[in-house]
């Protein structure tokens, strides 16, 4: 915990300091206090963007299912992050919330078993995702291959299941499978079951790196979200904080770890939704475009709101307009 008590110590010092127009967000003549903020993000790779804050008593992490209930009444959080899409649809419908930044940056891929003889995806193969048709695996996947493959897909309800059909080679209906599209880290605890099963399984496709080369943009996934009550400084001195925590983590994967380590074992797993360990492993790993496996990052909305708008056009979702962000 030294390394992050020093990094704190830095963002104090930072944060009165003058910043150009093009990096972190201007001084403020005043700083306000936003430890009374209250957060809520979903489990798993958002959590890597709250590192410092787990034992932050108004810091909750909850499952990706019981965010759409947050977005309106007294439970309503001052930050909310979740995947971008939804947040998106929640402020169309009503929801008091901006964009304040993009804190992923896509940990998906397709996975290879070692089943498939030629070793190209093609018609015949069996392929898994997860979720159903309207989710991103599913939206992704068409970006890339069209309805070109659509009798040979089947889809697991849950990514937990998409990793045990990597891990065995056959699907929940007891099909061998020849690829399967995961995210990190389920993909890279798969690919290590699979290996230890005999089977030469591997990455396919990095989807982040195939996305850019496609699209021109860069995949964006998990955004930050900022209720409209919190006050223009408050959101300055949390975004420049979120900033500066986030790329001293990227930057030093150990401070995450030893941050992450208030849990182990088992508790780890339910309060963060991965293992730490595992997490922290593919944190150090690069991507295709050079960038950590995890898709941790992050970039003020307001900044790439092509690459948003690129996204939600993949949903058949309208275009953001600025005022949707907070600026």
């Amino acid at each position: 915990m030294k390394k992050l008590l020093v990094l704190l110590m830095v963002l104090m010092m930072l944060s009165g300091c003058s910043n150009s127009a093009d990096s972190t967000p201007a001084a403020i003549d005043s700083e306000p206090d936003i430890s009374h903020l209250t957060i809520v993000t979903p489990l798993g790779a958002p959590v890597l963007a709250f590192y410092d804050q787990i034992e932050n008593e108004n810091y909750s992490r909850v499952a990706a299912n019981a965010i759409p209930a947050l977005w309106t009444g007294e439970e309503s959080p001052d930050i909310l992050v979740c995947d971008l899409t939804s947040g998106v649809q929640a402020i169309r419908n009503g929801a008091d919330y901006k964009i304040g930044a993009i804190v992923t940056f896509g940990n998906l891929y397709i996975a290879s078993t070692g089943k498939d003889d030629d070793g190209v995806i093609s018609k015949g193969d069996k392929i898994v995702l997860f979720g159903n048709e309207n989710a991103i695996p599913s939206k992704v996947w068409h970006y890339l291959y069209n309805d070109e493959f659509d009798e040979e897909l089947f889809y697991e309800n849950s990514a937990s299941e998409a990793a045990a059909a990597l891990a065995s080679g056959k699907n929940s209906a007891g099909d061998e499978v020849d690829y399967v599209f995961l995210a990190q880290p389920a993909m890279f605890a798969s690919l290590n079951k699979a290996k230890e099963n005999g089977m030469e399984a591997d990455i396919y496709l990095d989807v982040q790196k195939e996305y850019y080369e496609r699209s021109g943009y860069e995949f964006v996934q998990a955004a930050l979200f900022v209720k409209n009550t919190v006050t223009e400084d408050e959101i300055k001195i949390f975004l420049l904080e979120r900033e500066i925590i986030i790329n001293a983590g990227i930057e030093d994967p150990t401070i995450i770890s030893e941050s992450l380590g208030v849990y182990k074992g088992d508790e780890a797993v339910t309060q963060y939704g991965f293992n730490p360990d595992v997490m922290i492993n593919v944190l150090k790993m690069e991507n295709g475009l050079g960038n950590n496996a995890a898709g941790l990052g992050f970039k003020k909305a307001i900044t790439i709101k092509d690459e948003i708008d690129a996204m939600l056009q993949l949903f058949n979702i309208e275009k953001t307009d600025e005022t949707m962000y907070n600026q």
